[in-house]
């Protein structure tokens, strides 16, 4: 495998994830179209700020790509989508500089495209997203027809970290679908494997159109849906101190590299058992990552996608939790104050009795802080880290002071 690049694109890590892909190709960046023999990617919308990589030469697979929404998406953000992909459609690939281009080195190629031909049974040309950088980065694909129908998406775990992800949403894929959802459409698990050393996960799109039939505010949480998770994975009442997730919370604390940090989590867990002795939540599973650009609306039901953090065993509401903050962080950041705030806003306090309110926020964060302090040591430590950071902040400040949702820096002054 050889990857080479010009000036400041040597080393890039998109060119190395494409040479991965690629292993018995030359790679390389360079302006402009490479003539025949030479497989290329554009990048959409430019080199400088690349969010998808789409393949040369295939103008219906290329347009389809980028018809791909979520119900974060702003309407004019999707509009634009939809005229890019209409010139794509109509050849204005000619105008986009940058290409990665992929030239084959032998008769036999051995690609991803090659190993998703032969697992879906038909030519398979890819796109390949560009996400923001997290531990949990990995490469995800749509797969499709040279016709520009898509076939699938596909998740590459490269890591050991996304492996294990991969193998995890796999797992959920195949529990979730043997459920007769009335709220929720998901995708279907269509293969699983090893290709080299990656973990490989084929799913079934999800038809997602580029106008909404109906127009929901983001920030209101899909709670019907939510509620029939909650009622398929039922587990009971359990004692919060004595749960499998407070079990599960304090098992991990070896895996929190920093000793300090350690310290100040376990305290927090020792505070939440010593506060609610007594206290009984319902248990039941939470997707883990439910947030408005999971999501998309198809008439009255959710399509939900990224089971990579489905659990079983926690209390029910965490996913509504989960959906505020993100909503609510996106527009102010993840900081303590943020935190805090989201969960003291009554739309992230709908599911429990009052009583219970201030305890499933406490767990709520408790697993958001063990999920961020786990992962912060790997590929892509310095985004997580600070989630962590901030995410560890909330947790102590409500664990001290449970129902106090007017956070005030302890660095900033006296707190009252």
């Amino acid at each position: 495998m050889t990857a080479d690049a010009p000036g400041h694109w040597a080393g890039h890590p998109l060119l190395d994830t494409v040479a991965s892909l690629w292993p018995t190709a030359r790679v390389s960046i360079a302006p402009g179209r490479r003539g025949p023999g030479a497989k290329e990617l554009i990048y959409v919308p430019n080199s400088d700020e690349p969010r998808l990589l789409v393949p040369a030469g295939h103008r219906r697979a290329s347009a389809a790509a980028l018809l791909r929404f979520n119900h974060y998406l702003p309407l004019r953000e999707r509009l634009r989508r939809v005229i890019a992909a209409g010139g794509l459609r109509v050849g204005a690939e000619r105008l986009l500089a940058h290409r990665i281009v992929v030239m084959e080195r032998e008769a036999a190629p051995d690609s991803i495209e090659t190993y998703l031909s032969g697992v879906l049974g038909q030519e398979v040309v890819v796109s390949l997203g560009i996400g923001l950088t997290r531990a949990s980065q990995k490469p995800v694909l749509q797969a499709f027809h040279p016709s520009g129908r898509c076939l699938a998406f596909v998740k590459i775990g490269d890591t050991e970290p996304t492996r294990d992800l991969v193998r995890v949403e796999a797992e959920a894929l195949r529990l979730i679908g043997g459920v007769r959802w009335s709220s929720l459409l998901v995708p279907k698990l269509i293969h699983v494997g090893s290709w080299h050393s990656f973990e490989v996960l084929v799913i079934s799109p999800l038809h997602i159109p580029a106008k909404p039939a109906i127009r929901r505010p983001v920030s209101v949480p899909p709670t019907k849906a939510m509620r029939e998770l909650g009622r398929v994975f039922s587990e009971g009442d359990q004692l919060v101190a004595a749960s499998g997730l407070m079990r599960r919370l304090r098992a991990s604390v070896p895996g929190i590299a920093d000793e300090a940090t350690a310290s100040t989590y376990i305290d927090a867990l020792d505070r939440i058992a010593a506060r609610y002795p007594h206290t009984v939540l319902d248990y039941a599973a939470w997707h883990g990552d439910w947030s408005p650009w999971n999501m998309a609306w198809r008439r009255r039901r959710v399509q939900l996608w990224d089971w990579e953090r489905f659990d079983t065993g926690v209390p029910v509401g965490m996913d509504r939790i989960h959906y505020v903050l993100s909503a609510l962080a996106r527009r102010e950041g993840f900081t303590a104050a943020t935190i805090v705030g989201a969960l003291g806003l009554p739309m992230a306090r709908e599911y429990v009795r009052p009583s219970q309110q201030d305890v499933l926020g406490l767990l709520y964060l408790a697993s958001i802080v063990n999920r961020y302090l786990t992962s912060a040591h790997h590929e892509h430590p310095g985004p997580v880290q600070a989630r962590a950071a901030a995410a560890l902040e909330a947790l102590s400040w409500l664990s001290r002071k449970p129902g106090a949702y007017d956070y005030q820096d302890p660095g900033s002054g006296p707190t009252s």
